[in-house]
């Protein structure tokens, strides 16, 4: 049965900072038809009492890694079947979390993309960048210092997340061929890393101004945009003078930058639980001391970063950057962490509204109303008041729908 009616819900919906009681919403095949507060007449619809819980959005990560099998991007000697499977498990591990939409940041392609239509593989609906371009001795070039090429004899970053190339004409290129694969997004590094930085030298920024706007020229010319990996106060206003949609991470940016950010209409996302994540699992993945201080001192800082943002209206995107089946397991606990920082309403918007805004999807994902896809989930409690209901979807999350399509109801 294609009709659905959901009643007596109530509703997490978009302007709101509380929950809009005793309201029903109707689907129709993957849309959502009508959302009223008289009662719906259910016509040829099964019908869903939600009295007493919560009807709310599909979550959103902005920010995701699909094809690590690791915390390490160096991936490229696994066969391609290894590869798959862990994208598999993530992205399945990831519906089951509440997330029924995720921006892949580097990695995934059309391939995993077709599986995902076709039904090879159950997941979150998946707006994917292909391979990150990153510059010679960048943040995603992954090679050591006595590597030049891949065993193939390819010039590689030794990952299939990201593709070096230098110069405008490179640049321009590269990002012509991701698009033309698909990518419904270009992503590029535009700094230096904190976990793994090229052993060259870490970057404070990376690419000049010529060729990011080169990038942004091309994503713009297929109606799409460029996020930009991006540490670094000096390369994070390269970025907005280019033209750069997304900034990922900026935790090291200043006060007059995050203003600069507001003014240019960009986004910012944090990113904070992959940081969180890895000096949390330091010593089985044999990260330095070094590095784990840098963590530290890189939450510390985006702590503040996020202050100033919300201080100066920059919009917060939710997402997590985390690599590998195994860090996905922490992917909720985003949530976690922006507790401390935020209002519960405001970090739900971060996860629904401000993401589907973020890539273009505005209306269309993160919201509960006529048209919009149907990507809805049933939790008990209230969200809006205490996030930690969302820390435990085994207990709380009943219900997830993605598409249109039921992947979990557990509504006595």
């Amino acid at each position: 049965m294609s009709n659905i009616l959901f009643k007596n819900a109530n509703l997490v919906l978009a302007g709101f900072a509380n929950l809009q009681p005793n309201r029903h919403v109707l689907v129709k095949d993957k849309f959502i038809h009508s959302v009223s507060s008289e009662p719906i007449e259910p016509v040829d619809a099964m019908v869903i009492n939600v009295s007493g819980k919560t009807l709310m959005p599909g979550l959103i990560d902005a920010h995701a890694h699909i094809t690590g099998l690791n915390l390490s991007p160096r991936n490229i000697s696994y066969p391609a079947s290894e590869i798959v499977l862990a994208c598999s498990n993530y992205l399945q591990n990831s519906l089951m979390d509440g997330f029924t939409t995720i921006r892949e940041a580097g990695g995934a392609d059309h391939s995993i993309a077709q599986l995902l239509a076709k039904g090879t593989i159950v997941g979150p609906r998946l707006f994917y960048s292909g391979q990150a371009l990153t510059q010679t001795g960048g943040g995603a070039d992954f090679r050591t210092p006595g590597e030049l090429i891949d065993p193939c004899g390819h010039v590689s970053p030794f990952s299939v997340m990201s593709v070096i190339a230098d110069g405008v004409d490179q640049v321009r290129r590269a990002a012509r061929e991701e698009l033309r694969k698909g990518a419904t997004q270009i992503k590029l590094f535009a700094s230096g890393g904190v976990v793994f930085p090229s052993e060259a030298h870490s970057t404070i920024y990376e690419y000049s101004e010529p060729e990011l706007q080169a990038v942004v020229e091309e994503a713009k010319s297929r109606g799409t945009y460029v996020m930009a990996h991006v540490y670094t106060d000096e390369g994070i206003r390269r970025c907005l003078r280019a033209g750069v949609r997304s900034i990922e991470h900026g935790n090291f940016a200043n006060e007059e930058t995050i203003a600069m950010m507001s003014e240019y209409g960009a986004y910012l996302d944090p990113t904070f639980i992959s940081l969180v994540q890895r000096i949390e699992s330091a010593s089985e993945n044999n990260l330095s001391q070094a590095i784990v201080d840098n963590l530290r001192q890189t939450v510390a800082r985006g702590k503040q970063v996020y202050k100033w943002a919300r201080q100066y209206d920059v919009p917060l995107a939710f997402g997590t950057d985390l690599w590998g089946p195994e860090a996905q397991k922490s992917q909720l606990r985003e949530f976690e962490i922006r507790m401390e920082l935020d209002s519960a309403p405001n970090v739900i918007r971060s996860a629904t509204t401000t993401n589907a805004a973020l890539m273009m999807q505005e209306g269309k994902l993160g919201t509960i109303a006529a048209s919009a896809y149907a990507d809805l989930l049933i939790v008990d409690g209230d969200p809006l008041t205490d996030l930690r209901v969302m820390l435990d979807p085994q207990k709380n999350l009943k219900f997830i729908m993605q598409d249109g399509v039921i992947y979990k109801n557990e509504l006595n």
